[in-house]
């Protein structure tokens, strides 16, 4: 029975966050004063893509400024980002890291410089092999109400916005699987906090139980947050080494900070985002989002053990419990369609049935994969480095 148990269990959890996904955030016409952090290490081939994007916002110019990241490039990054600034029609600074911080090493290190040179409370991450649409910026600041902690939005794989591989059209599954969960969860709480009456109406022992369950998944290269909060809870420095800088980031300020994390899916606010472009690429991403991390809340810790148990343990009972097995992982599957396809419809994005199976077998062999990297403490490799889980860098 306990494969059975387990994918009605997941059955029902896709269905209440199919219902939080189509709960719709409220907007405003605000403008107020953002900074974009762009960070990059050997990014030359993408990064003026990503600039020029940024260059044509359709957000007043003087009240977006961008700060660049040189992060120990070896190529001709710094340069680039030099002569952008020079010509650029937004306000545009430069930041050179030579070398690295010993206590924070990887990418952290990067967006922690970054961010300490920001003057605005409202702040946009995005990456160097990213291309955003005009109306981004308006986009994202649109939905940062004051009632808000950060906003997240959609990601798209594939330098034109549309996958021509199959591995960038597994890719662009995978990302419409975790956006749609992403806002499914965020969603589902906003009844509660639109309506205070709904949440003092429930048990004594679910009130009780439903504040530390709050989303704090995103995707960090698309992502705004607030520095007032970023500052309060003592930035990367106090977070410490990690591999996940945005996941460990909003983990932490959530727990500080009692206003939701939103999660966006409007085409106006997708950022295109460059596909790994091999296998042994794609899987060196994936151990690093999969890598652990300190900072967890009670949420994430629930869903880690849903996705261990239904993709990692439930598809070997297929020798001793076949037909539980296989209703387990069809419910499963089923669940994961209609998020996928109500994504897809809402972006107005086709996403082939042939692509949504291949993913389901994808997660299944991922996982178990992170599963075993993580237990038996595998290398992460970013940007040619080896670095520990704890984002601590391994000598050669």
């Amino acid at each position: 029975m306990f494969p059975l148990i387990i994918g009605i269990i997941v059955f029902a959890m896709s269905l209440l966050i199919l219902l939080g996904s189509t709960r719709e955030w409220p907007k405003s016409h605000r403008r107020p004063p953002v900074t974009v952090v762009v960070c990059a290490r050997n990014e030359s081939t993408y990064l003026m893509d990503c600039l020029m994007s940024l260059s044509t916002q359709d957000y007043p110019s003087d009240r977006y400024n961008i700060i660049l990241v040189n992060h120990l490039s070896s190529d001709d990054t710094g340069e680039l980002m030099e002569y952008y600034a020079t010509y650029s029609p937004v306000p545009t600074k430069v930041i050179h890291i030579t070398e690295e911080d010993p206590e924070l090493k990887g990418k952290i290190h990067a967006i922690e410089v970054g961010l300490s040179h920001v003057q605005t409370e409202h702040v946009l991450l995005t990456d160097a092999d990213c291309i955003v649409p005009e109306s981004w910026i308006t986009t994202m600041m649109a939905y940062f109400q004051e009632t808000v902690l950060a906003v997240g939005g959609l990601v798209t794989v594939g330098r034109h916005g549309t996958p021509d591989t199959s591995i960038a059209r597994l890719q662009n599954v995978d990302h419409r699987y975790y956006l749609g969960m992403l806002a499914g969860l965020a969603g589902l709480r906003r009844p509660l906090e639109k309506q205070p009456h709904m949440r003092d109406s429930l048990p004594p022992w679910l009130r009780k139980i439903l504040p530390p369950m709050r989303a704090a998944f995103c995707i960090g290269n698309n992502l705004a947050i607030r520095m007032s909060v970023y500052r309060r809870i003592g930035g990367y420095r106090a977070i410490g080494p990690t591999l996940i800088e945005d996941y460990a980031l909003m983990n932490q300020m959530v727990k500080h900070d009692n206003r939701p994390l939103v999660m966006v899916i409007d085409p106006p606010a997708r950022v295109i985002t460059t596909p790994q472009q091999s296998l042994g690429k794609l899987w060196h991403q994936k151990r690093r989002w999969g890598s652990a991390t300190k900072v967890l809340n009670p949420l994430s810790v629930v869903m880690f053990i849903l996705v261990f148990l239904i993709r990692v343990v439930v598809p070997w009972f297929i020798f001793t419990q076949p037909i539980q097995t296989l209703i387990a992982l069809g419910l499963m599957t089923v669940g994961d369609i209609l998020v996928i396809r109500h994504v897809s419809n809402m972006t107005g994005d086709r996403v082939k049935w042939l692509d949504i199976f291949i993913h389901e077998i994808y997660q299944i062999i991922l996982n178990t994969l992170v599963v075993l990297a993580n237990t038996f403490n595998w290398p992460v490799i970013w940007k040619g480095e080896r670095y520990r889980k704890s984002g601590t860098r391994k000598n050669a």
